[in-house]
């Protein structure tokens, strides 16, 4: 059986989950009971699916799986483990078979989401399937309704858990880290959504030009809202000069290719 295969299976939903549910539910009016109880069996179903590949998560570690705060929230976060290392948090978000596109909440726009994963189940709750994914948004008026044709294919999620590991390695972002302070404060929030960035990067492009370039775009937008919000002025514009742009792409192209150096 094929990756494609595998990947068109359905999960399985036991009675057992669904009546954990309902008893979690009973508080709940029925119009909050019904979309928090969408979002809790999202994640379930993510949980499941990425644990017949080996990879670990806690779903009652979820703001789905919480009840009281759902009333106060729409996350179905859930954090990917290979071993005991972190991959970084996918957002498990409900997909009716009717929808034309995916919606992603506002709330849930964060720099430590890696990607938004479609989640379809039939009606009755008994399963589930992954119907497609969207890498992590910009952080900066995010697109939050994604077209159903425009997801990714399920098993380009492998190369964004493959991506997750080696660019956690602080010690590829040196360079960068160092180009960074001149213009904006680099902290540990800051190098997560990075990384959502260098990893969208290498999702949706396929040639190291158009993965460099549009990497350093969102990167140099990301300093221009991390100055601002820090109340100083930014001497880097859209007008500075070449050779400062052109040393972002240098840093970027190097960091690039000590990922594929890796991979060989």
């Amino acid at each position: 059986m094929n990756t494609q295969e595998l990947f068109g299976q359905l999960i399985p939903i036991p009675p057992k989950i669904t009546e954990n549910l309902h008893r979690l539910a009973t508080h709940l009016e029925p119009s909050q009971s019904e979309a928090i109880t969408a979002r809790a069996l999202a994640v379930w179903v993510v949980h499941r699916y990425l644990k017949r590949f080996d990879y670990k998560s806690d779903f009652c570690a979820s703001s789905a799986w919480n009840f009281a705060a759902q009333v106060l929230t729409d996350l179905a976060d859930l954090e990917i483990f290979e071993d005991s290392r972190s991959l970084g948090i996918v957002e498990c978000i409900p997909l009716p078979a009717t929808a034309e596109s995916l919606e992603i909440p506002e709330q849930a726009v964060m720099g430590d989401r890696i990607a938004y994963i479609a989640v379809e189940m039939n009606a009755e709750k008994t399963w589930g399937k992954i119907i497609g994914f969207t890498p992590a948004l910009e952080t900066e008026y995010p697109e939050l309704s994604i077209d159903r044709e425009d997801l990714l294919e399920c098993d380009r999620l492998w190369d964004l858990l493959e991506l997750a590991e080696p660019l956690a390695d602080a010690s590829r972002f040196e360079d960068l880290k160092s180009y960074w302070s001149v213009w904006g404060e680099w902290s540990d929030e800051q190098c997560q959504v990075i990384i959502a960035q260098l990893e969208r990067a290498l999702l949706l492009e396929t040639q190291e030009p158009l993965q460099v370039e549009s990497a350093a775009q969102e990167l140099e937008a990301l300093i221009a809202q991390s100055v601002a919000d820090s109340g100083r002025e930014l001497a880097f514009r859209e007008d500075a000069e070449e050779e400062t742009r052109q040393q972002l792409r240098s840093i970027l192209r190097r960091l690039f290719e000590s990922l594929r150096e890796r991979e060989d």
